[in-house]
């Protein structure tokens, strides 16, 4: 057990973070009293959250944009598993920029051994998954019409609702995720980009919205006139 200097709880060491830099090699702050401090930091500093979150999104972007650069015009890349030669364009691209090691090939290779090796494994999550969304969807309000998404995109000039991208293959995201029972009505579509239905994922909106480098009050308050047009 170890007593939290924040509250003054004694609480069991899992509820603490790993410090190597301390005696017993936890913080000093439990889990619960840091997780409190950093959200109340954030709220009070929301704009400077904001601001930093913005530069980091922006310099990642750039590093991310000079590392594909750069694989490119290697043309060609080794594969560290058949070692031969191949095109760039034969290895995965990495969400953080450049390329995976192991070409497409390989890589496909080593999944399909890996699903006839682990059958019932595989199986099991087929099932699992399946049965989940089989679940959710069976309870779920399903009525979203064509014509009623064709308007939606409409009322927001065919631009994500969260970042104000404007593109043609916009996604339709459940503003209450279908993980949180939400249905697929025009009452909870709304188009988003990709990156940003990416992000939110199953989060709640105005948890995640307010803290995320593309916050709009702008936006915000354009989403709930949707929302509160809507008969």
């Amino acid at each position: 057990m170890k007593k939290c200097s924040k509250c003054g709880e004694y609480k069991k060491f899992e509820l603490f973070h790993r410090d190597k830099n301390s005696k017993d090699g936890y913080k000093t702050w439990c889990k619960d009293c840091r997780k409190k401090e950093t959200k109340e930091y954030r709220e009070k500093h929301r704009e400077k959250v904001l601001e930093a979150k913005r530069k980091w999104y922006k310099k990642t972007k750039t590093e991310i944009e000079i590392r594909n650069k750069r694989a490119l015009e290697l043309i060609e890349k080794k594969c560290t598993s058949c070692e031969e030669i191949k095109e760039i364009k034969q290895f995965r691209q990495r969400a953080n920029g450049g390329y995976y090691s192991v070409c497409k090939q390989c890589e496909n290779k080593k999944n399909k051994e890996y699903r006839k090796n682990n059958p019932d494994k595989i199986n099991e999550l087929k099932v699992i998954s399946e049965n989940r969304r089989r679940y959710q969807k069976s309870k779920l309000d399903k009525s979203l019409t064509s014509k009623e998404w064709n308007e939606c995109k409409k009322f927001f000039n065919n631009e994500c609702a969260y970042c104000g991208r404007k593109m043609n293959n916009l996604t339709q995201d459940h503003f209450i995720p279908l993980s949180k029972d939400g249905e697929y009505s025009k009452k909870n579509i709304i188009p988003s980009c990709r990156s940003c239905n990416s992000r939110k994922n199953n989060k709640d909106f105005y948890e995640w919205y307010k803290e995320d480098i593309h916050y709009s009050k702008e936006r915000l308050n354009k989403i709930e006139e949707y929302f509160g047009s809507l008969s």
